[in-house]
């Protein structure tokens, strides 16, 4: 699709790309998608991420460190950077993969028929696509309401306030929109979140999304901080598809210069009891 245009935001203050995440955007290109990548925390471009630019025919922008991702991709909307496309991918950096054909992902997405997509939905406060991975199709991008979301002023929110101003806002958006949602993969098909909503998909069923291809990703926080504990991250390296391109020596390069973070969230012996079994449970479950 010529007019495909993907928006992705990085953390890069020093403007070099690691090499999982150039593999990344460069897999996207192979889809077809132009990539225009926010840079934030840029101040200057070094001559290696503009060869890699050049060479993938990636547009890079520079901007300041505000707003996180949704800060990001509002800048590059102002810059015009979507304009009149009728496929739009948003997407980020903080993921490992894809492991499997990523355009295998777009080819069985795009018989959903949906408007707007991602590759998982939770059912966390409200039904909502994660923000990591959100695909508009059929200029649903340029509806109203999800423009009102996108364009908010996001450069003082936290953290939380950006996941409910903007994640959910997109969900609140496309309800409004009367725009059709679809997903990779959703908690709706997990017993255990529908009565526990405060589990993620991303860390508890990680090894089977992974394996069964039906999400081709690892969050980069899941290999780093490991919030919730579970014992099967050590063993990470036994888990990716034999067939992958993607090299493990890039995920060991990213963790060994970034260490968990400092202020990660405390679980105490209970709490990793839950999450060890609850993993278990759905890790079984198809």
């Amino acid at each position: 699709m010529s007019d495909a245009i993907c928006l992705f935001a990085s953390y890069e203050p020093t403007g070099h790309i690691p090499p999982h995440t150039a593999y990344y955007l460069s897999e996207l290109t192979r889809c077809g998608f132009t990539v225009h990548l926010a840079l934030s925390g840029c101040e200057d471009i070094p001559a290696d991420t503009l060869d890699f630019c050049q060479s993938t025919t990636i547009t890079p922008w520079i901007r300041p460190n505000s707003g996180h991702d949704f800060g990001a991709w509002k800048d590059l909307i102002l810059w015009g950077c979507a304009e009149q496309a009728s496929r739009i991918l948003l997407a980020n950096d903080s993921v490992f993969g894809p492991f499997s054909s990523l355009s295998k992902l777009f080819a069985r997405m795009e018989q959903r028929e949906a408007d707007v997509w991602g590759v998982v939905e939770s059912l966390d406060v409200l039904p909502h696509l994660q923000s990591w991975f959100v695909c508009f199709e059929h200029h649903s991008f340029h509806a109203p309401a999800i423009q009102r979301v996108l364009l908010q002023d996001f450069t003082h929110m936290t953290r939380q306030e950006l996941i409910w101003h903007g994640e959910l806002g997109l969900a609140v958006a496309c309800q409004t929109e009367n725009l059709r949602t679809a997903a990779a993969w959703s908690d709706r098909e997990s017993i255990l979140s529908r009565t526990i909503k405060k589990t993620n998909a991303m860390h508890l069923r990680w090894r089977n999304l992974l394996q069964t291809e039906v999400v081709p990703f690892i969050k980069t926080e899941l290999l780093r901080d490991n919030v919730s504990r579970l014992a099967s991250v050590r063993h990470w390296k036994d888990a990716l598809p034999e067939q992958s391109v993607f090299q493990t020596s890039w995920i060991e390069e990213y963790l060994k210069q970034n260490p968990p973070r400092p202020n990660r969230p405390q679980i105490n012996s209970k709490g990793r009891l839950f999450y060890n079994l609850a993993e278990h449970i759905t890790g079984r479950s198809s």
